[in-house]
């Protein structure tokens, strides 16, 4: 039984509305799930590591690595030698230990004819690595390279050398073939496209979303709205990003789009962000529904590309979104402050490597939040119906015991109580929802 049809509580022989629903994926990877056992296979590769028992030190490295859910990491031992393959998304990493050296390397691109702009670029991504190199093999093939000696290859080493060569080589390959016609991707066999009806459900909701934030853009005041629309933009990018998860050039784009808010913020006034913002979103209607379907495809990942978050900040994140969406309450706006409510959690799990227990009970907020869309791609339990303001309380009661259940071992202190969620309507619901969630007591057992 697949993920989804657990968790809408589907028998194995009633299908799906569209085939493949059942190993549908959300948002970005997070490596930020390891259970106990795994977090204990860390600091045993340490302790190995210092006893200069390297074999051990590796098994227990890659055990950690390794997420079971995902199977995205294959490890041979071969007595003093070893091999290993990892996966980033399109990328797939193979490595070796010849018992004294550690080599591993990521095909990216393959370069059909010369191109110096090809290597400069090349070059100019060489500057900025820390542990790995780029290079050109014999079948003109573009390629990462990550080496070290056995005896310097420490747990943190291991970890943030490999991370960097699957992280950067699955960001370049798409980048690359998308500004230069003569490269072509290389070694994606692993990836798996995505069935069509659920590739017209996403590209539905991905136009439905653009669209009605730019039109509910154009009946506001640029000036005296300007930050409630820097909201409806960024948090538009935000749940794209989680519920359509795309890939490739899509997911670049996004990012491009939210890094004119954040890294302008200081240089360019919020008016002509906004409109900048609203003017790259724009160009994505553009896109074709055969060029979207090249930008969402079904991939393994090892590495998360963001950073566990700082709880303080999160939780800070999510009460001044509340605390704003009162005033559009107020001021007869429920559909900013919605907008508001949902913005708080979801530029959290856009910016940080959330824990497991919180990107769970995320994932339940935005089940309820936009019930519709999981309607289209399968779901057969309906949680939340807007014409009637109905709500599956007890289903969704029940699944938020569930998952803290689920984290008890790891997250003893946690306590999210679903007898205080309010059910009287959608942003009671979201306000009593995050404020739990922003409260949440994640220190870990102490042992």
């Amino acid at each position: 039984m697949g993920w989804l049809d657990k968790l809408f509580g589907k028998k194995e022989q009633n299908p799906t509305n569209i085939p493949g629903s059942a190993s549908l994926r959300f948002g970005r990877y997070s490596d930020n799930n390891k259970p106990l056992a795994k977090t204990h296979k860390w600091y045993e590769a340490e302790d190995f590591f210092k006893a200069k028992n390297y074999p051990g030190a590796i098994a227990a490295f890659f055990d950690y690595l390794r997420d079971d859910k995902e199977d995205n990491v294959i490890f041979r031992p071969q007595g003093e030698q070893f091999s290993f393959e990892l996966y980033q998304g399109s990328k797939h990493i193979y490595g070796s230990c010849d018992g004294s050296h550690i080599t591993a390397e990521v095909p990216v691109v393959k370069m059909n004819s010369p191109s110096a702009a090809v290597m400069r670029r090349m070059l100019e991504l060489n500057f900025g690595l820390y542990y790995t190199r780029t290079a050109l093999r014999d079948d003109n093939v573009l390629s990462m390279i990550f080496e070290t000696p056995l005896e310097a290859a420490n747990p943190n080493k291991l970890y943030y050398g490999l991370k960097e060569l699957a992280t950067k080589a699955d960001r370049q390959d798409d980048t690359l073939i998308a500004d230069f016609k003569m490269l072509e991707a290389v070694d994606t066999g692993h990836i798996q496209s995505l069935p069509d009806a659920e590739l017209d459900v996403k590209y539905t909701y991905f136009r439905k979303w653009i669209e009605e934030a730019l039109q509910r853009i154009s009946t506001l005041n640029q000036d005296s709205f300007s930050g409630s629309i820097a909201y409806l933009l960024l948090n538009t990018l935000y749940r794209i990003d989680y519920l359509i998860a795309p890939e490739a050039k899509l997911l670049a784009d996004l990012e491009k789009i939210n890094g004119i808010y954040w890294t302008k913020k200081d240089e360019v006034p919020i008016i002509e962000r906004n409109q900048m913002m609203q003017d790259e979103l724009r160009k994505l209607l553009q896109l074709s529904r055969e060029d979207f379907a090249l930008n969402l495809y079904r991939a393994k990942a090892t590495f998360a590309i963001t950073n566990p978050p700082k709880m303080d900040k999160t939780k800070e994140t999510i009460e001044n979104s509340n605390r704003d969406s009162y005033w559009y309450i107020e001021n007869k706006h429920p559909d900013l402050a919605l907008i508001l409510n949902e913005y708080g959690l979801s530029y959290n799990q856009y910016t940080f490597s959330m824990p497991d227990v919180l990107a769970e009970l995320y994932h339940l907020y935005m089940t309820v939040m936009h019930a519709d869309y999981f309607e289209a791609v399968g779901a057969q339990k309906k949680i939340y119906q807007a014409a009637a303001n109905q709500f599956n309380k007890s289903w969704i009661q029940q699944r938020v015991l569930q998952i803290v259940g689920k984290h008890r071992e790891k997250f003893p202190y946690l306590v999210f109580d679903p007898a205080q969620l309010r059910f009287d309507s959608l942003y009671n619901f979201g306000i009593s929802f995050s404020e739990q969630l922003a409260n949440a007591n994640l220190d870990p057992r102490k042992n």
